[in-house]
């Protein structure tokens, strides 16, 4: 009865050492990939088309907006962007909101924005918003340079000029 069972100890420490790998050669079988640093947020962007983008790919300049439709704040900043569009040329516009897409929708109609090349309109999802930037106020805009740094945030409204100057 011994026997078997210093034959079975053996047996199992042979199949154990035989299953397992050292941790040395795990790390030499998959060289770690440079980590790529990006300050872009990571959170789904459903634009009024329909389609999706994740934010932390998004290309180029880019400025993110985090507005509420029925926020004056954000009305004041919006109609001050329109009138100074020519400035943000560069960039590429997200206005984000919580909100339901019909009235995204009318926020872009009515601050006549939906018709500009450069600027675009989405949903996210509200928890997203606090895990990418905490408690904020709105509006709150983040602009990020080509390669995917924030340059700038402004939280709450902030004068077009201002926000101009940072780009």
């Amino acid at each position: 009865m011994k026997k078997s069972t210093l034959l079975l100890v053996a047996l199992l420490a042979l199949l154990i050492s035989c299953t397992t790998k050292p941790r040395e050669e795990e790390a030499v079988a998959e060289p770690s990939q440079p980590q790529v640093y990006n300050d872009l947020p990571d959170m789904s962007i459903t634009l009024l088309n329909g389609t999706r983008q994740e934010a932390i790919h998004l290309p180029g300049k880019t400025i993110i907006i985090l507005f509420f439709p029925d926020c004056d704040h954000c009305q004041r900043e919006a109609k001050a962007i329109q009138e100074k569009i020519e400035a943000f040329k560069e960039y590429t516009l997200y206005f984000v909101s919580t909100n339901p897409a019909a009235e995204i929708q009318e926020f872009a109609n009515e601050y006549k924005l939906s018709s500009i090349a450069n600027v675009k309109f989405g949903q996210i999802a509200a928890d997203k918003v606090f895990v990418n930037f905490g408690s904020i106020p709105t509006p709150s805009l983040y602009i990020y340079s080509a390669d995917r740094k924030l340059k700038k945030q402004f939280n709450g409204e902030t004068p077009v000029e201002q926000i101009i100057s940072a780009l």
